[in-house]
Formats: structure tokens, sequence, C-alpha cells
């Protein structure tokens, strides 16, 4: 029974993991090296983002920031697409719930 249990959480945790996705573009109109995060973290990719896919399921309690330099250029938490943003950023932040998104 307790080994049930522990695949079963197991199993929640990995969903949750993967629940939200951030796809990245080196060029506009979701063109050129593409980079995805599946994480919560920060991520830098070795391209300015040009173009971007920000995926999460309602109420899942994530959100996103585009970071340019250490400059907030954008804040996303229900799902959302640019092909062509008004801002290139070249970092992002994942986080969930209570987790502050700073760009630094």
């Amino acid at each position: 029974m307790l080994l049930k249990c522990i695949v079963m959480m197991l199993i929640a945790h990995l969903v949750l993991v993967s629940a939200f996705s951030f796809e990245a573009w080196s060029q506009n109109n979701f063109q050129g090296t593409s980079q995805t995060y599946t994480q919560r973290g920060s991520f830098e990719p070795r391209f300015t983002i040009k173009s971007y896919r920000w995926d999460s399921p309602s109420h899942d309690g994530c959100c996103v920031r585009m970071c340019n330099n250490g400059n907030d250029v954008g804040y996303w938490c229900q799902s959302h697409s640019n092909s062509l943003p008004s801002s290139d950023f070249n970092k992002v932040v994942i986080g969930c719930n209570d987790e502050q998104l700073i760009c630094t």
C-alpha cells in the first residue's frame, strides 16, 4: 500500500512539473533556433528571443516573466504566444504559486 501511494505521488509530481511549457525562437514568426523549457527556474538561451509560445493550463498557478538585460519586458500567466513581440529578450523566469519572478 505504501509503495502504491509513493508511485501515485511521483506520477502527480511529474504531471505538475510538465504541465506548462515555454518555447522560444531566435527569429520572428517561430523560426530559427528554438529552445523549450518545462521546469521552474531562470533560463537564458544562447540567443535573443524574437518569438515565443507560453502554454499553461488554466488555474495551474504558473507564470512566466520575460527579461532583457535585467529589465522586465513581459509577464504572462495564461497561455499566450507572440510571433513578433514588441521587445526582444534574453531570459525567462518561470515559477508557480508564491514564487517571485524577478529579472536580475
